[in-house]
């Protein structure tokens, strides 16, 4: 995984192209990426907003978590709403648009939404998917039925990825 793949592909999938220039700047490759820490991203990357450190950080713990294979689950699930810790922003913006809310998918650009962050950080909810979507709380339906065809199914987070996963405190 070289500088390049991480600074083009893998931040885009992530959701946070916007930092490309610094991480190809410092050269940011699959081994420092391995090695890269809140203080890291923030004083060298100028990754500033804390979720978008926890994004990058539970993004790389997922490439931990699939031995840097990176493709082999993913496009099992590209056009199948299944295994959704793997899916990129793109896939998430995809499935957005199926279930009706495609007025707002567009809003995930750039935010750090991926599936990671969806499946793996506890503090992860449906408000906050609301909050990212730019979706008014007055439309979010918070007091409606919600029909649950469509969405991603529910993952039991394993002790062992929630004991260590980067928090928002």
């Amino acid at each position: 995984m070289d500088h390049h793949w991480v600074a083009q592909a893998w931040l885009t999938d992530v959701g946070l192209p916007q930092y490309s220039q610094f991480f190809h700047t410092h050269l940011v490759d699959g081994r420092l990426l391995s090695t890269l820490t809140h203080t890291d991203l923030e004083k060298h990357l100028h990754v500033s907003k804390k979720a978008h450190q926890i994004s990058l950080l539970l993004g790389i713990q997922l490439l931990h978590t699939l031995n840097f294979d990176k493709e082999s689950r993913r496009s099992e699930c590209e056009n199948q709403n299944t295994d959704p810790v793997v899916w990129t922003c793109h896939r998430i913006i995809k499935w957005i648009k199926e279930i009706d809310l495609k007025e707002f998918a567009d809003n995930l650009q750039s935010s750090g939404v991926h599936g990671a962050i969806m499946v793996m950080d506890p503090s992860f909810s449906s408000d906050t998917m609301a909050a990212a979507l730019c979706i008014p709380s007055n439309k979010a339906g918070l007091d409606q039925e919600v029909e649950p065809l469509g969405t991603p199914p529910t993952l039991h987070r394993q002790s062992s990825l929630s004991s260590s996963s980067p928090s928002l405190s």
